[in-house]
């Protein structure tokens, strides 16, 4: 794996001294499954944004180096769709559907939908809008 990127990178910037946790999640069907590290979801900005695939997926996303991503089962049902430029992969599982998230390669970080995140509590979580129609 790669070195992580800084997070100063990312789309929402951690705290220089947030203590990074370990999350777990994955798809509804339980065949994709995979972790990441990142500071308490709680405690940080989750993005809605209003671009045609995370509106119609429903999703809200954090963000996280991709050294600090990784799939641990479920990879062989694991399909992307991509449009656009194409820059970013989006990832869901080809047996229940279930939209997990995404990759961007280009800017080094795993887009994750704190949906498919386990024991995700939706109304704990401080939303950011953002306008991803307009953005190229």
């Amino acid at each position: 794996m790669s070195t992580p990127a800084p997070s100063s990178l990312l789309p929402i910037p951690w705290a220089e001294d947030a203590q990074v946790l370990t999350h777990t999640g994955g798809c509804h069907c339980k065949k994709v499954r995979y972790e990441f590290q990142h500071p308490d979801i709680y405690t940080m900005e989750v993005v809605s944004c209003n671009c045609t695939i995370c509106e119609s997926r429903g999703a809200l996303n954090v963000y996280t180096p991709d050294a600090m991503f990784k799939f641990t089962s479920g990879t062989e049902t694991l399909r992307e769709y991509r449009f656009g430029d194409e820059k970013i992969h989006h990832r869901f599982c080809a047996v229940c559907g279930a939209a997990v998230g995404a990759h961007f390669a280009a800017k080094g970080f795993a887009i994750v939908n704190v949906r498919s995140v386990d024991g995700i509590d939706l109304g704990r979580l401080k939303l950011k809008a953002f306008n991803g129609r307009a953005w190229n």
